[in-house]
């Protein structure tokens, strides 16, 4: 009875290191990439954590049922890189696939949200903007926005600046043409920032086409700033090419 004993625990003790020891040779496989295939049989990409080779099966992403891009719901905490089909339509989300930045929830596939809106690239994200109106152009303003207009927007270049001091600078401008509207405003705009518009700093320098001068005051001493000129008529306001310069 004992002898039988004995060889059972040692058939015991050797299942349980095979065991161990298929566990081991696993866990080290699996600390490489890993692939899958029909057969099991591909050798995985070694550049690729996770190798999936089917040529007749897609991936299916988990699917959740968000309740918005700012709630982590249905998780437990915004996790960066996490990726899920969204299968509700609440809120400001609908079906589709999002990735999770760390603290929202993204379209992993710009959205429009009505007919005829179209979308640009504004180094940073999409952005969407509505249809435009029957007879409207969509033109490229001096940001290289588009933007939708009755008419034609005028053409303006920025004249080269001069006389810098600690506080002024001397720029102007050439409107090359109205576009068929009259240009009732014209002047130059400048800003610490790059594109400075008309909503920034601005000169009133006339009207119409043609050349004109323009003397900006007030500045800073030591600073930097961006100047260009802008024409504007019942189209809109176009910008000319921009200028950069540091006061004394």
């Amino acid at each position: 009875m004992k002898k039988v004993l004995q060889k059972r625990m040692t058939f015991l003790d050797m299942k349980l290191l095979s065991l161990v020891t298929f566990m081991v040779i696993s866990i080290s496989g699996f600390s490489q990439s890993v692939g899958i295939s029909p057969t099991g049989a591909t050798t995985p990409n070694p550049a690729a954590g996770l190798d999936i080779n089917f040529t007749n099966k897609g991936l299916l992403f988990p699917r959740l049922a968000l309740v918005s891009t700012t709630s982590f719901a249905p998780l437990s905490a915004h996790i960066a890189g996490m990726l899920a089909y969204n299968t509700s339509t609440v809120s400001d989300v609908s079906p589709g696939i999002y990735y999770n930045n760390g603290t929202k929830w993204i379209p992993f596939f710009a959205k429009a949200t009505a007919a005829g809106d179209i979308q640009y690239w504004d180094g940073t994200s999409w952005i969407t903007i509505p249809a435009g109106l029957s007879g409207q152009t969509l033109q490229i303003d001096g940001s290289g926005v588009p933007v939708w207009v009755s008419g034609v927007l005028s053409t303006v270049n920025t004249i080269q600046l001069s006389a810098i001091t600690s506080t002024t600078v001397t720029s102007g401008g050439i409107v090359l043409n109205d576009g068929g509207s009259t240009v009732t405003a014209r002047g130059v705009c400048w800003a610490t920032t790059s594109n400075p518009t008309i909503s920034n700093n601005l000169t009133s320098d006339g009207t119409g086409i043609g050349s004109y001068p323009s003397s900006i005051t007030g500045l800073s001493s030591g600073t930097l700033y961006y100047v260009r000129a802008y024409a504007t008529t019942a189209a809109g306001t176009s910008y000319g090419n921009q200028y950069s310069f540091t006061t004394l």
